[in-house]
């Protein structure tokens, strides 16, 4: 068994397992931010969200899909924006709401935007980067 691994006093069995982390379904965190003076819900994305968004080649339609598909009316489970909305929503004027909007996706996502952009800055040859 590995080392790192802490046991439990009493281990789960596979089914235990099995039913806390496939058998229910698991609440995404939420976050309130203001945009534009109102109050908007952030929900924490999925792991499909986030994989589908890495497939997304063109950054105005990922960046516009953040409001598109997280954004949600407070305290419910209804999107603020639709598709047909991505124009509009590329047309805003860039302010710290946005980048607060930003940040709150970071948090809920668990990205450390401080170390991402270190590694950025990283040059790729230096051995010590």
């Amino acid at each position: 068994m590995n080392d790192t691994v802490e046991t439990l006093a009493t281990p789960l069995t596979r089914d235990q397992l099995r039913a806390a982390l496939i058998g229910k379904k698991h609440k995404c965190e939420s976050e309130l931010v203001t945009l534009f003076g109102v109050q908007v819900e952030l929900h924490q994305p999925t792991l499909a969200a986030i994989l589908d968004a890495r497939e997304e080649d063109d950054i105005q339609t990922r960046t516009a899909d953040v409001f598109i598909r997280y954004a949600y009316v407070p305290g419910t489970n209804e999107r603020i924006f639709e598709d047909t909305d991505r124009a509009t929503i590329l047309d805003w004027p860039f302010t710290q709401d946005l980048i607060e909007v930003q940040s709150v996706i970071a948090r809920l996502t668990g990205v450390d935007i401080g170390t991402v952009e270190e590694e950025l800055k990283a040059d790729p040859l230096d051995e010590s980067s």
